[in-house]
């Protein structure tokens, strides 16, 4: 796990990198903006509808209108969400273990069921 973490992390880096965008930046813009929304273009093929990528994308501006300062803004949410992710200790999973568990283990298998429904399930939703 801790490979998957590290070449994962190495990737938000490039993209820091590349982009000018912090690395806290870059993880919430992937994690909160940019999965999220193919989850939505996925579920609007699916559904044969424009309703979800509209209405989540309408979200993402409102919210954005409304933020005064992005950088602050997404090192407070990047430190809610690795103390949500350092809770699971309890359970026993460290940060990293649970980074790779809910981060991408979770959105991957969400990709592979709206994926074969969107392109490869003949059954109407």
């Amino acid at each position: 796990m801790k490979d998957i973490f590290k070449v994962t992390y190495e990737f938000l880096m490039f993209l820091s990198r590349i982009t000018g965008f912090s690395y806290k930046e870059i993880n919430i813009m992937v994690w909160f903006i940019i999965i999220p929304m193919s989850w939505m273009l996925l579920i609007d093929k699916i559904r044969g509808k424009h309703y979800f990528k509209t209405s989540f994308t309408a979200l993402i501006i409102i919210v954005l209108l409304f933020i005064k300062d992005y950088t602050i803004s997404c090192n407070k949410l990047f430190d809610v969400s690795a103390d949500f992710l350092r809770g699971f200790n309890p359970v026993g999973m460290n940060y990293t273990e649970a980074s790779v568990v809910i981060c991408l283990l979770v959105p991957l298998i969400v990709y592979f069921v709206l994926i074969k429904k969107a392109y490869f399930s003949t059954k109407p939703i």
